[in-house]
């Protein structure tokens, strides 16, 4: 199974460029990924021979207590009325209108299509600057109130970090290489296709930032991911937008969070032409025909091949398939790579 595999909404590049600027909460927040780390990789390592247990996919909201803990006192759960906790509601409303799109559009039945409880964790640590899916659970930090505030509240981070779990049980794309800018590449599409939905935009009003509204006024930048402008949206944005210029280093799990800007911008260009709706549909099948390894021209490709498909059945834009071949060749993908 895939190694280094933990999803965090802010990219450990970004952490650690404010913790060299002093930023100590921010030095927390990546000590504490390596923990994290440890139990993505059991949950993946035991995916295949996991139980079933029947579930209903209802929502659980807990509070950390400021604990670096999972799962600590029960708040809310399904069907419960609003409690005084704000940030509880937040959870419980972002986390259930991702999971309302998905049933409504694809008929996912939760996360693993199984019925799987959505279990959310608020309040988490201290001055924590993060959120996360850790393979099991979905967990929010209130933020430091420096450079980042409560990721609950914020639609697309919510929506980003489930769909690392509808990832996990459709594709398992592994978190490294290409294969790992893909993961990250399909929560940010769907993170910013379910802001879009949940704020009523439409494409030209749209915004197409990551994380804007997690992020302070003195953090350095507008956002922590740009779909339209990668590389933009703030001062430690190391995304690319065309292959030319594809990070080969190996921070960041050989770039995962880096490279996505590629497809990010890709997807970006066919959204423009051919709509968000469409878009999401070639997207989501394409997703489930992925596999663990798939890499960029993989997804392209199958892409290309799954909107023909849906233009034969006369569900889509009859030139989608043209305009996404364009798409990926506009960010430089245009040929198998060695």
């Amino acid at each position: 199974m895939c190694q280094n595999h933990h999803c965090f909404i802010v990219p450990p590049h970004i952490l650690e460029g404010l913790a060299k600027r002093g930023n100590l909460d921010c030095k927390r927040t990546l000590n504490d990924t390596y923990r994290i780390l440890h139990k993505r990789n059991t949950a993946l390592d035991n995916l295949l021979i996991r139980e079933l247990i029947p579930a209903k996919g209802d929502r659980f909201i807990f509070d950390s207590q400021n604990k670096y803990e999972q799962r600590v006192l029960l708040i809310r759960k399904e069907k419960d009325p609003d409690v005084e906790d704000r940030t509880v509601n937040e959870a419980y409303d972002t986390s259930g209108f991702v999971r309302a799109y998905f049933s409504g559009i694809f008929g996912l039945n939760s996360i693993d299509n199984e019925g799987l409880d959505i279990i959310c964790n608020v309040h988490y640590g201290q001055g924590y600057n993060n959120a996360f899916w850790d393979g099991d659970e979905m967990t929010y930090g209130d933020g430091d109130g420096v450079e980042f505030t409560n990721f609950a509240s914020a639609i697309d981070v919510v929506a980003h970090e489930l769909v690392h779990g509808i990832t996990q049980f459709l594709a398992n794309l592994e978190y490294q290489g290409q294969s790992g800018a893909l993961n990250e590449h399909f929560s940010d599409v769907f993170g910013t296709i379910i802001k879009q939905k949940y704020l009523k935009q439409s494409i030209t009003e749209a915004d197409w930032l990551i994380g804007d509204t997690v992020v302070t006024e003195k953090f350095p930048g507008k956002a922590i991911r740009s779909m339209k402008s990668p590389g933009t949206a703030n001062d430690f944005d190391a995304q690319p937008d065309h292959m030319d210029n594809y990070y080969t280093g190996m921070a960041d799990n050989q770039g995962v969070h880096i490279n996505s800007g590629i497809p990010n911008k890709a997807f970006y260009l066919s959204s423009i032409e051919l709509g968000i709706d469409d878009c999401a549909l070639i997207w989501f099948n394409t997703l489930k025909k992925l596999w663990r390894t798939a890499k960029f021209n993989d997804m392209m490709e199958i892409s290309v091949e799954t909107a023909q498909e849906l233009q034969k059945q006369g569900g889509i834009n009859p030139v989608a398939s043209k305009v996404i071949e364009q798409s990926f060749a506009q960010v430089g993908l245009t040929q198998v790579m060695a």
